[in-house]
């Protein structure tokens, strides 16, 4: 179950928005808006995913997979999972380049909020192999004709389950609007 929050646009840009030939859209129900969003996640696979120990903040661009609104990311190190054992708290990023110069509405992009989990191999066997499988890392590695991840590695998962996800797409309509799992 999930709900959708749209933050109302300042009435002083409407009609700018207007001129520019945009329309904002407003949903009627969270699987309306899911849609959207879920076509904006597929169509990218880059997050920017920020830890945080100490008070001191740490951001790092990964690639992931996505299962409904649950996003997989496979990793061999890194400060991130010193930061994820002090702090399952975490936030990321997604965005697409744009060209303000050839359309400022044109920036389109998602903040997300939730809570990671780590896992790998040693400590979650059984899902870790259900991630990989589930991830499509197999059939990867037969493309590069491997057939296994290189052992030198301690490779782990990140599963993170977003409560919030905030998207904007100006040009296509999106005025900040939030998802929340519920």
């Amino acid at each position: 179950m999930s709900r959708i929050k749209e933050l109302k646009a300042p009435s002083s840009i409407l009609p700018v928005l207007e001129k520019a030939g945009i329309k904002l859209r407003h949903f009627r129900t969270a699987e309306e808006f899911e849609k959207v969003l879920l076509k904006f996640l597929w169509k990218n696979n880059v997050l920017h995913l920020s830890t945080c120990k100490d008070n001191l903040p740490r951001t790092t661009p990964l690639e992931y997979r996505l299962f409904g609104f649950t996003f997989f990311i496979l990793s061999e190190g890194g400060k991130k999972f010193i930061n994820l054992k002090a702090n399952k708290n975490v936030s990321f990023s997604i965005a697409e380049p744009y060209n303000p110069k050839k359309d400022f509405w044109g920036s389109k992009g998602v903040q997300a909020w939730g809570k990671a989990l780590v896992y790998s191999k040693k400590t979650n066997p059984k899902r870790f192999e259900e991630a990989l499988k589930k991830m499509g890392v197999y059939e990867t590695l037969k493309l590069l004709g491997i057939k296994e991840l290189p052992k030198q590695f301690n490779y782990q998962i990140i599963e993170i389950t977003p409560d919030e996800i905030r998207y904007g797409n100006v040009r296509e309509g999106v005025y900040k609007t939030s998802w929340f799992r519920e």
